[in-house]
């Protein structure tokens, strides 16, 4: 269960005291995700999201909050962060920035292509909406990243996948840079969609974005969204999902031609982070973990297979 911070009653009443959004009446850990606590918050007028940041530094958050506030009235699927009546995001709970968002209604789905398609077409949305957003901040896990973890990673890496890793930046470093670009998700996989009866009900966990390629964010898309039993992505389901997002916001030649390689840096970026994590948290059950294999046995088909057809 990933909750690093235990929350009393008395903690959430006392956060709930500088909002008008109701009187406490439960609250209960979220058995979910690797970089933060949260908790569901129920008050007698409507359900919330409590989230304790646990890494990152108050000077960093007004950037995902304001983005989240900007989609959220843009009326993309992205939950309303609250302010507090003194109209700040912000909240401190045992010496850690908090926050309280909209309680979407829905669940996680595994992915199909009708929830894929349905995805493109909101990402597109979102895309539309970040080229309006004035907020400024780099992708923390691009190229440079990437680049950055062939120094402190490479080296600890056995033969094989030393090799696999020099053989994938080759790829990355032929990639055009200069392609259309602003605020990306950059980690839209299915366990951060929601969708109830009605459809896509919400976009969660923004925490990773930040300014990059807008290619890089359908990529990223396409290595969970368009993959076919064995886990691998599929050209028809990826052509499926590109054809979706383009019907809110057509691609430029040179964004489609990039994808394939743009798929590759996802993958190697999903596979770096995923190994580190397990390194980092090997034996913690408290923290929920993600397999670095299955990335990199798309990293590897990728290369030897590139996808095609775009």
């Amino acid at each position: 269960m990933s909750v690093f911070t235990e929350l009393s009653r008395e903690d959430i009443e006392s956060l709930l005291g500088a909002y008008t959004l109701g009187h406490y009446a439960g609250h209960q850990g979220i058995s979910a995700g690797t970089e933060n606590t949260n908790y569901f918050v129920d008050t007698d007028l409507s359900q919330f999201v409590l989230t304790v940041f646990e890494k990152h530094r108050p000077d960093e958050l007004p950037f995902f909050l304001a983005l989240g506030e900007h989609l959220h009235d843009a009326h993309c699927a992205v939950p309303q962060p609250f302010r507090t009546a003194d109209g700040e995001f912000l909240m401190q709970v045992h010496g850690k920035p908090a926050v309280l968002f909209e309680r979407v209604t829905g669940k996680h789905h595994q992915p199909s292509p009708d929830h894929a398609a349905t995805v493109a077409g909101a990402l597109g949305k979102i895309h539309q909406s970040t080229g309006l957003f004035s907020g400024q901040r780099l992708h923390s896990h691009g190229i440079g990243w990437i680049r950055e973890r062939q120094h402190d990673l490479a080296p600890e890496l056995n033969a094989n996948d030393a090799t696999l890793f020099d053989a994938a930046l080759v790829r990355l470093e032929a990639i055009d840079r200069g392609l259309p670009q602003g605020v990306i998700h950059a980690d839209l996989f299915h366990d951060n969609a929601l969708f109830d009866d009605n459809g896509l009900a919400g976009i969660i966990d923004w925490y990773f974005a930040g300014t990059d390629l807008y290619a890089l964010d359908i990529a990223t898309c396409l290595i969970d969204w368009c993959l076919d039993a064995k886990g691998l992505p599929d050209p028809a389901q990826v052509r499926n999902f590109v054809d979706h997002y383009e019907q809110t916001r057509p691609l430029k030649p040179g964004e489609r031609a990039a994808i394939p390689d743009l798929t590759i840096q996802a993958a190697t970026r999903f596979w770096l982070s995923r190994e580190l994590a397990l390194r980092a948290h090997s034996g913690d059950g408290n923290v929920t973990q993600k397999d670095p294999n299955q990335m990199k046995r798309i990293v590897s088909h990728l290369l030897q297979n590139p996808l095609s057809g775009l």
